[in-house]
């Protein structure tokens, strides 16, 4: 049995608003506190770590190429890595309406950025699909807020 499904990256609205935020104030620093070096150091690191934070929210939300999900008897590729259902602990679906789906290994708090994903289209038929592979290989599917890196 193999169920293939055309998958994207989550939305990252919410990082890319944050960062501008983070951006705008911490330049405001800068600019104020150009005379006392350490903190206009800090600052400036601050805003160039967000300038990286904020490149890659854009471009996994933007300009990244939706790839596939394919649900096979034991594993699922994902992103062209293959994860086998012994490895994972829970799936966990966030949101109702393009709700994102995330992968969450053994050994980990947080959900790896390759295995958080949306369905492009049919995301109910997708999610039932989804559904009854977990349940094929006793992995629990919840729906539960998760956490990825950036």
């Amino acid at each position: 049995m193999e169920i293939k499904h055309p998958v994207k990256s989550p939305s990252r609205i919410g990082t890319i608003i944050g960062m501008i935020v983070l951006i705008t104030s911490q330049s405001i620093l800068v600019l104020r506190l150009w005379d006392h070096r350490g903190l206009f150091y800090a600052s400036l690191t601050a805003v160039l770590m967000c300038l990286v934070v904020l490149l890659l929210a854009l471009y996994r939300t933007f300009f990244k190429k939706p790839t596939e999900l394919c649900l096979c008897n034991e594993q699922i590729i994902l992103n062209g890595k293959i994860i086998n259902s012994r490895d994972i602990k829970v799936i966990m679906t966030r949101g109702y309406f393009k709700p994102v789906i995330g992968i969450l290994p053994y050994r980990r708090k947080i959900v790896p950025l390759d295995m958080a994903f949306r369905y492009s289209k049919d995301e109910d038929r997708g999610i039932s699909d989804l559904k009854s592979w977990a349940k094929m290989n006793n992995i629990e599917m919840v729906n539960k807020s998760f956490q990825t890196w950036i």
